[in-house]
């Protein structure tokens, strides 16, 4: 999601959250589980969340049965689990109340010199330095998927950001010494040490152990899938260069992980308006030619990726603040063109954003009941909301979210959505 659309929570609700926090410094061995079972909310005999998802004939599949589902962002749960872990307590039972299996999480969070962390020391900052990692802080994120196992969700993990929120590329640019760090992908990509810190971290979190599981990341059957980065993006480049890129980052974590699927986490845009799109349904093709450096198209063909993925934030995207049958049309458009070209490779499709920030209002309604009954109309292989929250601590961060049973208690908003992801879930 863009960082216009992520705004900072309430100053007095911040203000409140941080007075239970404690400063972030560890750094003892990654690999150490806990001996004492601190945290440890394992224990069953039968095996729990223990298989993983795999990609045969165009879609997902999940212990040989076709897999379909509708969840949730949740990109907050690894800096909350240290901040005030009810919040995420609460957002598992939400999830599980619900009936959601899928949610997408940032595994990452980098650095004091970019986003929220500039400005509050105390956020869980898991890379301090190029090399350097919290280990209070992993075992913050441990313990998030120790207890989404325990929820059946499974997570979809992207590596970086590259928005400058929670560090993003603009970090990595900034220790290397990047004159403008913000969003500058051509230095990412062409610098050997943001390069090698950002491989150094793959392969970290990869190997580690779960302090409360006992499991390494690259065996834990519930993690879903890994992202490389969060709407990667490289304005005015040439595509081909975040492809080449896109590619051998696949590469590098298959070399080292053999079990999970990868993604790329892009929005979705490509150049030059290629001919694989229905282009008379879109009223504004900005998508299809955004120069953001960025081809769909091209990505899609890499034979590391294993899925597509696409974000739609209409309003963002030029099809105007209301929701009317010009931007629905744009919508089934970009939903069936995404997911035909993925399946073109025999590979399948989602949506890992979605939202449009209306606050509950009639835009909201119209625009998701369309969403929802063409993903299913079509068989959609997945979608996640940006975002499901159970109380008040980001009900009011975007207008999309829907907030459930507390913050706004959008009953109706949720109730469909709650039919939506059993339909989804009933798709074989």
């Amino acid at each position: 999601m863009k960082p216009i659309l992520k705004l900072v929570v309430p100053v007095i609700l911040v203000l409140a959250i941080l007075t239970q926090c404690d400063s972030v410094s560890s750094n003892t061995d990654l690999n150490e589980v806990n001996p004492s079972g601190d945290g440890d909310i394992t224990g069953t005999e039968e095996p729990v969340n223990s298989s993983f998802v795999e990609v045969q004939n165009s879609g997902f599949v999940l212990d040989n049965e076709a897999y379909h589902f509708a969840g949730t962002n949740a990109y907050y749960l690894p800096n909350y689990e240290k901040l005030n872990s009810s919040v995420v307590d609460r957002a598992f039972k939400l999830f599980e109340d619900t009936g959601i299996s899928v949610i997408r999480m940032w595994g990452f969070y980098d650095g004091y010199d970019c986003g929220y962390s500039k400005n509050d020391p105390d956020e869980n900052v898991m890379q301090t330095a190029p090399g350097e990692y919290s280990e209070e802080a992993l075992r913050d994120l441990d313990n998030v998927i120790a207890k989404g196992k325990e929820h059946g969700v499974k997570f979809i993990i992207p590596f970086i950001n590259y928005w400058d929120e929670l560090g993003g590329i603009c970090q990595y640019n900034t220790w290397a010494g990047a004159s403008n760090p913000s969003r500058d992908m051509e230095f990412f990509i062409s610098n050997s040490q943001t390069q090698q810190w950002f491989k150094d971290y793959i392969d970290m979190l990869l190997n580690r152990v779960n302090t409360v599981t006992g499991v390494k990341y690259k065996d834990e059957p519930a993690i879903f899938a890994w992202q490389i980065m969060n709407e990667g993006r490289n304005a005015g480049g040439d595509p081909q260069v975040l492809r080449d890129w896109y590619q051998e980052m696949a590469q590098y974590i298959k070399s080292i992980d053999s079990n999970h699927l990868v993604s790329t986490g892009e929005e979705g845009f490509d150049e030059g308006t290629p001919s694989e799109y229905t282009v008379e349904d879109y009223k504004n093709t900005y998508p299809l030619r955004s120069e953001n450096g960025t081809s769909y198209v091209l990505n899609m063909a890499i034979p590391e990726i294993d899925f597509g993925t696409a974000h739609w934030y209409p309003n963002e995207f030029g099809f105007g603040t209301t929701v009317d049958d010009e931007m629905l049309v744009a919508q089934r458009a970009w939903l069936d063109d995404h997911q035909e070209i993925a399946n073109s490779h025999g590979k399948p499709f989602v949506i890992g954003e979605f939202g449009f920030p209306g606050f509950a209002d009639d835009n909201v309604h119209a625009m998701y009941d369309a969403l929802y009954e063409h993903a299913e109309s079509i068989q959609i292989d997945g979608n996640l909301l940006w975002q499901l929250v159970a109380d008040g601590t980001k009900c009011w961060e975007f207008g999309g979210n829907i907030c459930y049973p507390a913050g706004r208690a959008d009953a109706d908003l949720y109730m469909k959505f709650q039919e939506h992801v059993t339909n989804m879930k009933n798709i074989k």
